[in-house]
């Protein structure tokens, strides 16, 4: 993945000001929002839109609290329950200014994200598919 430094900058910069920023990557947008905790950053991306319906195997997927944790600390999925999207967040530490962690973590994130959709759009086919039988 390739950022661009400048884009960096202005994310530190939308965060130091605002509290939370807002990048595209690959077609995809993720937030940034700062925590009470110094350098410490909640991410989210949109993995799913449910447009109104949520399939019955994505349903499977998140729990009744709307939410799957598939290890105690890192990346989560939670349920939008009015719009039935899911998005992946992400809490985690950075330390401001360090261009290099920011990219690889940013790139890291990215690529879960992306395997996120892939696993939901399989999932939201395959419901469709068998309730057309």
């Amino acid at each position: 993945m390739f950022m661009l430094y400048q884009s960096f900058l202005l994310v530190m910069s939308q965060l130091a000001s605002h509290g939370k920023a807002r990048v595209t990557i690959e077609d995809a947008e993720i937030f940034f929002q700062t925590t009470h905790k110094k350098n410490h950053y909640t991410l989210h991306t949109k993995v799913y839109s449910g447009e109104g319906y949520l399939p019955s195997q994505i349903r499977s997927v998140v729990s009744s609290s709307g939410v799957l944790r598939w290890q105690q600390n890192g990346a989560y999925l939670k349920l939008d329950p009015l719009t039935y999207s899911v998005y992946l967040f992400q809490e985690v530490q950075m330390e401001e200014g360090k261009f290099i962690p920011f990219k690889h973590f940013l790139s890291d994130f990215c690529e879960v994200s992306a395997e996120w959709r892939e696993i939901l759009k399989d999932f939201a086919e395959k419901d469709l598919h068998s309730s057309t039988i």
